[in-house]
């Protein structure tokens, strides 16, 4: 048998010692059994953010976060290039030739 937990927790992205997190466990379980899927309210009532159950690594592991998360980073396009910013409320240009409006069939002539 394994000396490593099946059982793991974070908080903010740092690991939890097996028996922390044997206990986050335990405690989210039994309100979860009092509250059938009310992950915000356990996080609320224990002054965290958010509780999010995942499983990594053959791990069942609790993802809890005590600030909001970063924003995500935007994918990089192909070439490294970022897209120009747009100024407060422009719209993207339309493109020429058509509407916006699918094609229907064929066209009469």
């Amino acid at each position: 048998m394994s000396d490593r937990s099946n059982l793991a927790a974070s908080i903010d992205g740092a690991p939890l010692a097996d028996e922390e997190a044997r206990d986050l466990w335990t405690r989210f379980s039994r309100y979860m059994d009092e509250h059938r899927g009310d992950m915000a309210g356990f996080a609320r009532e224990n002054g965290y953010v958010s509780v999010t159950p995942t499983f990594e690594r053959g791990r069942a592991l609790l993802v809890v976060r005590t600030t909001e998360a970063p924003p995500e980073k935007p994918a990089q396009r192909p070439g490294g290039e970022k897209p120009a910013p747009r100024r407060g409320g422009e719209k993207p240009t339309p493109r020429r030739g058509g509407s916006s409006k699918p094609a229907r069939g064929r066209r009469r002539r």
